[in-house]
């Protein structure tokens, strides 16, 4: 449109040259009409009378004045009537209201009600399984609410959150919740969900209440049972296993390597399809076993691996690939005199989250895939800041410490604000593309159609028909023991978008 527009304005204004250089000449001809009268004046030395006839050739020249006017390419002043492409009052046409009703449990022609479920990071402490709360999580969640309602609620609908926590440590205290939440107070969506022993419990969400949940742990057999919509903010250990994968390759990593996979017990189902995923990059392993002993008995541990590090160096294996929970692996690796890189596919048995029972220095040098770092999080990521800023306008007095400096026993205020920032992001993109008729079927077709975006810690990200973890955000950590209290993960290769 640009481009027409403009050539049209040059080809107007040269046009009005034309026509006022026509009309200058103009006036200049009719000051030369008036001389007409000379001839006249010598008429009499010719009998003028006579000769007076070769006036009409004056007259020619009129005509050719006239054809100077060509400028007459005013019609060419036809575009004016193209005008109205041009200046169509830009998309000002009223677009009709739609009048707000009730469409749905928990939604009312003014309301979205949503649960929110989250750990009891105090009682955590209390029993010894953490060292620092998460902050009043409350405060959190209601900043962010509040922040989405300032910003005009969801499709005109005003966004109301109710709150529950809960004791990860089994599901009997989950279910309590999950029914406290669902069918007392009858919500249209419950964020959060159930993380740890706790998880079991999130099919009372989507299968017994059949309510949409963000959040959770989905698992092909949980999936299975839902009723309702759900999506989540992680990703399979197949995908992070694929990812992990791609970037080595991608950094020359992958060639001429001799690979013993092993497996922890919870693990043992995918060790087949991790082997699968290296042959598809050309790296066949040396060696394929899953451990038997549980996880928390550490005693059975190491006398399994005592035995098992010497089918590994017999293998021949340059590289040991640790498949679920990498503490075991790391630290018995290191007791049995294995020379051998250690890569995992799973990174919640590291960083900070390293068994306390596992040397530092053992984890040294550990490469595994992840999304950002909290560090990277709370240092760079504007979706990030976003609920920063718009805790921070609620509560100036509370600081929210970069992860780095928290000391035990300071409150973790950036790990639960990340998180319900996260899938209240997601909640309110998918809400909104659902439209005002917001649904269980308006929800799915958003999760199915809502294609790429971007959420807190995860600049790449998306959902789709069959991919309901948000997460396409990758790049290889490793293991630095120097970093926090006892070691953390930090950045070893680029950001990438590393999925399909």
């Amino acid at each position: 449109m640009k481009p027409t527009k403009t050539h049209w304005l040059i080809g107007m204004i040269v046009a009005l040259a034309m026509v006022a250089a026509a009309c200058g000449g103009n006036d200049d001809d009719g000051d030369a009409d008036a001389p007409a009268p000379a001839p006249a004046t010598e008429a009499p030395a010719t009998e003028a009378p006579v000769p007076a006839e070769p006036e009409p050739e004056p007259e020619a020249p009129e005509p050719e004045a006239e054809e100077a006017a060509p400028a007459e390419p005013e019609p060419e002043e036809a575009p004016e009537e193209e005008e109205p492409e041009f200046q169509p009052a830009p998309t000002e046409e009223p677009e009709p209201e739609i009048e707000l009703t009730a469409t749905w449990r928990g939604v009312t022609a003014d309301t979205i009600t949503v649960g929110v479920t989250y750990l009891d990071t105090e009682l955590m402490v209390e029993l010894g399984f953490a060292v620092n709360t998460w902050g009043d999580q409350d405060l959190q969640i209601q900043a962010l609410v509040d922040d989405i309602n300032e910003r005009g609620g969801i499709n005109g609908r005003q966004l109301v959150a109710l709150t529950d926590k809960y004791n990860p440590i089994g599901a009997t205290e989950a279910e309590a919740a999950c029914l406290r939440v669902t069918e007392d107070n009858e919500v249209f969506a419950v964020l959060f969900g159930f993380l740890g022993p706790a998880a079991v419990a999130n099919t009372c969400i989507v299968d017994t209440q059949e309510t949409i949940l963000v959040g959770g742990i989905i698992t092909p057999d949980r999936l299975a049972q839902a009723r309702a919509p759900w999506v989540n903010a992680r990703t399979t250990r197949e995908v992070s296993t694929s990812a992990l994968f791609t970037l080595l390759k991608e950094e020359g990593m992958l060639e001429g390597r001799s690979i013993a996979i092993v497996a922890d017990i919870s693990a043992a189902p995918e060790l087949e399809n991790v082997a699968n995923l290296l042959r598809d990059r050309g790296v066949e392993p040396v060696l394929e076993v899953a451990t038997s002993s549980q996880v928390a008995d550490l005693v059975a541990e190491n006398q399994e691996w005592a035995a098992l590090s010497e089918r590994i160096r017999t293998s021949g294996a340059d590289t040991l690939l640790l498949v679920g929970n990498a503490s075991a692996g790391v630290e018995n690796a290191r007791l049995n005199g294995l020379e051998v890189d250690i890569w995992a596919t799973d990174s919640s048995g590291l960083g900070a989250n390293l068994g306390s029972h596992v040397n530092p220095e053992s984890a040294r040098g550990v490469i595994t895939v992840g999304p950002m770092t909290d560090a990277q999080i709370f240092e760079t990521d504007p979706r990030f800041k976003e609920c920063l800023d718009a805790f921070n306008a609620k509560h100036p007095d509370i600081e929210v410490k970069h992860p780095d400096t928290l000391e035990t026993g300071d409150p973790r205020w950036f790990t639960s604000l990340s998180f319900h920032c996260r899938f209240f992001q997601i909640f309110e993109l998918l809400a909104t593309a659902a439209g005002p008729d917001l649904t269980h079927e308006t929800f799915a077709e958003a999760i199915a159609n809502i294609g790429e975006f971007s959420v807190a810690g995860q600049p790449y990200a998306s959902l789709g028909p069959d991919k309901l973890s948000s997460n396409d955000s990758f790049q290889l950590l490793v293991q630095d023991p120097d970093v926090g209290a006892k070691g953390d993960l930090v950045p070893a290769g680029p950001m990438r978008d590393a999925t399909p």
